[in-house]
């Protein structure tokens, strides 16, 4: 519990000291100061005059509305992931209510902007209404940006230079990139280990699965980031090879085939050709509606009943208007608009 922490200050904002409280209460001041510091707690006799003594009810005492367990974290996270698979806004609606009742759980609102992060990038909605709802979702990290948690605080810090990356306001992004540890240590085989003792080897499995997939997938971003600078530099046979291998590699770890197309159309849309990029477009708009059954894959087949593994089978739903909407907006692809065979084969796809 943070009661210490609540009453050292709510004290403090009552213009209190140690003293006061301890004649108030009929203590003694090194009480007081062992309560603040965590060391004791005050005898449950005592608690409602103390929260009356410091003007505030015994459910801010208790920090009621600011503290979630994990598990009630979990289980909110995962309500609010089925119910965005159905309807963004009623998910974001949720999702505000949620932050308002607990204003001061960081490890609450840092997670569910995450998952509202990457709901809102899939949605169907248009591109204003994504840009209001990412207003809202970017003030979230902001938020927790300054947690007194390490994870929670690190997570924000780059889920903001990375929402700004995507905004282009790369002097800000750099601002929160720079506040990002050099060296974290990577934990994961240990926390495994322990996983597996205290609830078995599945559970310990599914953990590893999970952190598994996110490395792949942070492996397919760094590939598709290098094929662009060896664009850039000239260097087009490496990037051509480069390209190969992540078609394999998506291949070999299982993961939605679309990304096979990907590492090509990175190469011939630097190239300016519009008509292999056409072809391409054509070929990737093909595969993304074919499900990605993840549990496929012997790789992540422990995540068949979960949600996570029921929404990643239907990615495909949405990446059309993605595709799309960056094709429209996007200064890199404006050699594309106005071919008549790409906008019918989008016109096919939007129906």
């Amino acid at each position: 519990m943070r009661i210490g922490e609540q009453i050292k200050n709510y004290r403090k904002t009552a213009g209190l000291t140690q003293e006061q409280v301890a004649n108030y209460l009929g203590v003694s001041t090194p009480a007081v100061n062992k309560w603040e510091k965590g060391n004791t707690y005050p005898d449950i006799s005592l608690l409602p005059a103390l929260a009356r003594l410091l003007k505030i009810d015994m459910n801010e005492l208790f920090s009621f509305r600011e503290e979630l367990t994990e598990k009630e974290i979990r289980e909110f996270v995962n309500e609010l992931s089925r119910v965005a698979l159905d309807s963004f806004p009623k998910a974001f609606e949720m999702a505000v209510r949620k932050i308002q009742e607990y204003p001061h759980c960081d490890s609450l609102i840092y997670t569910i902007a995450t998952v509202l992060n990457a709901a809102l990038t899939l949605s169907v909605l248009d591109d204003e209404k994504k840009a209001k709802y990412n207003t809202v979702i970017i003030e979230w990290p902001e938020r927790t940006a300054d947690s007194p948690d390490e994870k929670v605080r690190t997570c924000s810090i780059f889920m903001l230079a990375t929402k700004y990356v995507q905004m282009e306001k790369y002097e800000e992004a750099n601002t929160f990139l720079n506040k990002i540890p050099d060296t974290v240590i990577d934990a994961t085989i240990m926390k495994t280990d322990v996983l597996a003792h205290q609830k078995g080897t599945d559970a310990a499995a599914l953990f590893l699965e999970g952190k598994l997939l996110q490395a792949v997938i942070n492996m397919q971003s760094y590939l598709y980031k290098l094929i662009e600078m060896e664009e850039e530099t000239g260097n087009h046979n490496k990037a051509e090879e480069i390209a190969e291998i992540t078609d394999h590699m998506i291949s070999l770890f299982g993961l939605w085939n679309y990304g096979k197309v990907v590492p090509h159309l990175l190469v011939a849309g630097y190239r300016k050709d519009v008509e292999k990029c056409v072809q391409l477009i054509k070929k990737v708009l093909s595969e993304s509606q074919k499900t990605w059954n993840m549990t496929e894959s012997p790789l992540y087949y422990r995540y068949e009943d979960t949600v996570q593994g029921k929404a990643f089978s239907g990615l495909g739903r949405n990446f059309v208007r993605e595709l799309f909407s960056e094709i429209k907006n996007k200064k890199e692809y404006a050699f594309l608009r106005g071919n008549k065979e790409l906008e019918a084969i989008f016109e096919e796809y939007l129906r």
